[in-house]
């Protein structure tokens, strides 16, 4: 379990909660993720103020408190743990409650994080077969086939989703690549067998002149000594504007010896055309308004 820390606000916002907390309530969702380890904030979200979500009993209401999400449900005592003092959904339900409930590419990213940190995929699935014709079942099910543990980071988790839900092939995570007496290279994803790869450069991790110079070293050192084409893309790119990579990936891999069907093709260049559509300024400013 996460120990808070001095820029840790949102640990320190749990903890602060729970000591007026009612005994019935339970802490879940983003805020049970967040406790196990697991970042299922959206891309931005501001830890100081992001509402905590608590789930309680159908039959005992509590309003919602100030900062809170109340969720009424029943959770099975086997679902509830107690951890340094604060009960919260336990680790294989907060996976599973992510995936269910969350807006589609936050609970795609929440169930890399999961599976990464050793949830039990097949669990997961049998569970979600006990909900067939509740609601969500049917959801469930997509996030769990969408989900893939060599995701490092929520945004590569979006970048996979970019890729198919346009259409193009999905690509395979965390792909190895030689060196000579030195541990192997990892590529974020892509497809070895046409040598294209795409890689997503997070803020945490990517910035900074020294980080920029070894990225951009080992790239090189790539495609030079391995022949691959490696397509970059940041958050900028997912969130605002993801159609000039995607065109770029499209093309790289067709030059590469990639050769879909007519259909496909023709549905990737809809997709894109929507895509633009959409992510004019205008567009923007009516989604924001």
């Amino acid at each position: 379990m996460r120990c808070a820390s001095a820029d840790d606000v949102l640990t320190a916002r749990i903890r602060s909660l729970w000591q007026a907390a009612p005994a019935h309530a339970v802490i879940a969702e983003r805020a049970a993720a967040w406790l196990w380890g697991i970042d299922a904030l959206p891309m931005g979200a501001d830890r100081a103020t992001w509402p905590i979500e608590l789930a309680v009993p159908a039959d005992r209401p509590l309003p919602d408190p100030p900062g809170c999400r109340v969720r009424r449900t029943h959770l099975p005592d086997a679902d509830v743990t107690e951890v340094d003092g604060i009960r919260l959904t336990t680790f294989e339900r907060t996976a599973l409650d992510c995936a269910r409930r969350l807006p589609r590419r936050e609970a795609v990213a929440a169930l890399d994080q999961f599976l990464r940190a050793g949830v039990d995929a097949a669990s997961l699935r049998r569970r979600a077969r006990l909900l067939a014709g509740r609601p969500n079942a049917r959801r469930l099910r997509e996030i769990l086939a969408l989900s893939d543990p060599g995701a490092m980071l929520p945004g590569e988790t979006y970048t996979r989703l970019c890729i198919v839900d346009a259409g193009l092939p999905r690509p395979r995570t965390q792909i190895p690549v030689g060196r000579p007496d030195r541990p192997r290279f990892f590529l974020d994803m892509g497809y070895a067998e046409h040598l294209t790869a795409v890689e997503y450069d997070g803020e945490e991790f990517h910035t900074g002149r020294g980080r920029r110079h070894r990225d951009a070293a080992r790239r090189t050192w790539i495609r030079d000594h391995h022949g691959w084409e490696i397509i970059v893309v940041t958050k900028e790119d997912i969130l605002f504007n993801p159609v000039p990579f995607l065109e770029a990936l499209t093309t790289t891999l067709l030059h590469r010896g990639w050769n879909p069907a007519p259909a496909r093709l023709h549905r990737i260049e809809a997709e894109l055309a929507a895509l633009r559509r959409s992510h004019t300024p205008s567009a923007r400013r009516r989604r924001h308004r």
